[in-house]
Formats: structure tokens, C-alpha cells, sequence
């Protein structure tokens, strides 16, 4: 059996490789194992490799936070679950062939439904569906503004905002991505700038935004909190400036703009699993039904698990990539 496997924190494409391990056995009593269809390369897999993500694993370390796989095995207390259904496992250690894993952990997810698709459900969709509901109760026809809008959270939070009837706009860092943006959904698409405020008061004309998004940190968020509303909420999940988060003493005071941050592995604990179950199943239908889509660049098997990382981490990527671990999908 095939595994994504580091020994050393470093630059990923260049510590990362593939290594034969044994099989993972029968399952349990309450076990499943599953074939891993597809698994996707993630910026928080990237930084667990380099050694800069909240969790720094003993090495040698697994790693993935997501995939899809094939249940092909289950034990004998398992209920709801057969072999041949689609499931998305809750835990780690993902970039493998095949695993092991508790039926607690696992979600079933339709069958008819793109497996890449799936393989991207875990956490970029409800990372955006619960910083757009849990903070602020927006209702249809108001706005929200959110940075990195071009990256896989950001695909996601434009779909999931339209089909709630909710107007984005959407902060991105460079030229050339409001057509994709806009085709996705998106309302407003403005490039980052000392004058965001005011662009974006004349985009909106003037709209009372009550709900930011930020995955930049640093000086990026004074510049979200110039186009909000008093007592407006800002969620930060992300430090791709390599800054820590910061508003001035205007927002906070006179403008009393809240500053809070997300992640979804605690979120998802605190959760109930018919909870958990019911959300991924809002999800995996709006995949289904076409509303919800992130673009998907390239595919690689899991023996050139070195080049499809450094794609992965390459600039001005037009889509994730992926790794089918067991062959390509038909």
C-alpha cells in the first residue's frame, strides 16, 4: 500500500514522498476501510509540511485533511453503512490508498456526484457556509465582503452566498479575476488598495456591510474595516500575509468592529454528528445540483506525489489539484 509521507519540515516538493507501507488489515467491530479515491492538496497541508500550521506532527508524519473514498469493508457492528458506498472520513492522515477508520468518522455522502467534487467537501464548503451563518444572521438581498476571494474558501463563499440570495464583494490582489468571479456568482470585484473603502462604498451604493471574511491578516483587515458598517463582524481564518490580524483604534472604538477567528476542526468537535451529517448533506446536494463547484486544475497518481505538491503550491494556480491514489477516476 502507497502513502504520502515527510521526514523532515522543509519545502514541501522536496521532503514530501511516496513510500510502500502494509495494508491496513480487517476492520474492526466498528470499523470501515475505504479505498481513497481522490484526495486534495490544501494550503494548510502545505504549511504542516513546512512546519508553520498550528499542528506540528512527530515525524515521520501522514497528513491530508480530506479526501473521498469507497467503503470496501466494514465490521460487523457497523450499521448504515455497505460496501460500495461514498464516504468522506472526519479525520486525518488522509493521502494514503486505503484506511482504516472508526464509522463514527465517516460521512456518506451520493454516489452520483463528481468524486473530485467530493473530495474537496470536507472543508473548504463548510468552512465558508459556517463563517457566513454562525457570526451574523444576514438576510437576503444584504452584503458581505471577503479577501482572497479567488482561492478555494473563496469559490465556495461566492456560491454559497448566492444561493442564499446574500451580495458579495470580493477583495482580491491582482487584476485579470473578475470575470471568472463574477461567472461563479460574485456581485463586486475589487483589487486591494489604499482606497478599498471607497470603491467599494460607490460599488454597493453605499450598502451597510455587516459581515467580512479574511484569510490575509495584517494591515488587509483595516482596509476590510474601512468598508464596514458600526458594530460589523469580521472573521479571520487565514494569515496568508504571514502578519498578525490588526484594526485600528477608530474601528475598535468609535466604530466598535469585532474581530474574531475561525477554524474548523474545534468547530466540527462542538458539533452533534446528526448536526455534522445534516450539513454535509446540504452540501453534497448543492454539488449535486450544480450550485456549488470548485475548479480543479490537474490530477496526478500518488507516486508523483512531489510534483503534484509543487504544482499545488505554485502561484496563480487556475484550480486545486488533486491525487487519485488508486488510479484515475473514469
Amino acid at each position: 500500500m502507497k502513502i504520502a509521507q515527510f521526514s523532515a519540515f522543509g519545502k514541501p516538493d522536496e521532503v514530501i514522498r511516496c513510500v510502500d507501507v502494509d495494508d491496513v488489515g480487517a476492520p474492526g467491530p466498528d470499523e470501515a476501510v475505504i479505498d481513497v479515491l481522490a484526495f486534495p492538496i490544501n494550503p494548510a497541508d502545505l504549511l504542516t509540511i513546512e512546519g508553520r500550521y498550528a499542528l506540528r506532527p512527530p515525524l515521520p508524519a501522514r497528513l491530508g485533511a480530506e479526501c473521498v473514498g469507497r467503503v470496501i469493508a466494514r465490521g460487523r457492528d457497523v450499521r448504515g453503512l455497505v460496501e460500495g458506498d461514498l464516504v468522506i472520513p472526519l479525520d486525518r492522515d488522509n493521502w494514503v490508498q486505503r484506511k482504516k477508520v472508526k464509522a463514527a468518522q465517516l460521512v456518506k455522502v451520493p454516489s452520483n456526484v463528481d468524486p473530485l467534487q467530493l473530495a474537496m467537501l470536507k472543508v473548504n464548503p463548510p468552512t465558508a457556509h459556517l463563517m457566513m451563518t454562525k457570526y451574523v444572521k444576514l438576510q437576503p438581498g444584504e452584503w458581505l465582503i471577503q479577501d482572497a476571494a479567488n482561492s478555494g474558501v473563496g469559490h465556495c463563499l461566492i456560491q454559497i452566498a448566492k444561493a442564499a440570495g446574500i451580495r458579495s464583494v470580493n477583495v482580491v490582489r491582482r487584476d485579470g479575476l473578475a470575470d471568472e468571479l463574477k461567472a461563479l456568482g460574485g456581485d463586486v470585484v475589487a483589487v486591494d488598495g489604499p482606497d478599498l473603502g471607497e470603491r467599494v462604498r460607490a460599488a454597493t451604493n453605499g450598502a451597510a456591510i455587516r459581515l467580512a471574511i479574511d484569510a490575509v491578516g495584517g494591515e488587509q483587515i483595516v482596509r476590510l474595516g474601512d468598508c464596514l458598517t458600526e458594530e460589523a463582524v469580521i472573521v479571520n481564518y487565514g494569515l496568508l500575509s504571514g502578519e498578525n490580524p490588526q484594526l485600528t483604534g477608530h474601528q475598535t472604538v468609535f466604530k466598535r468592529l469585532w474581530l474574531t477567528g475561525f477554524w474548523l476542526m474545534p468547530t466540527l468537535q462542538r458539533m452533534a454528528p446528526a448536526e455534522i451529517q445534516e450539513m454535509y448533506a446540504m452540501l453534497a446536494g448543492r454539488i449535486a445540483g450544480g450550485s456549488l463547484r470548485v475548479p480543479v486544475e490537474a490530477t496526478y497518481p500518488i507516486e508523483q506525489i512531489a510534483q503534484a505538491v509543487a504544482q499545488a503550491n505554485a502561484y496563480r494556480r487556475t484550480g486545486k489539484v488533486l491525487v487519485t491514489p488508486n488510479g484515475p477516476l473514469g
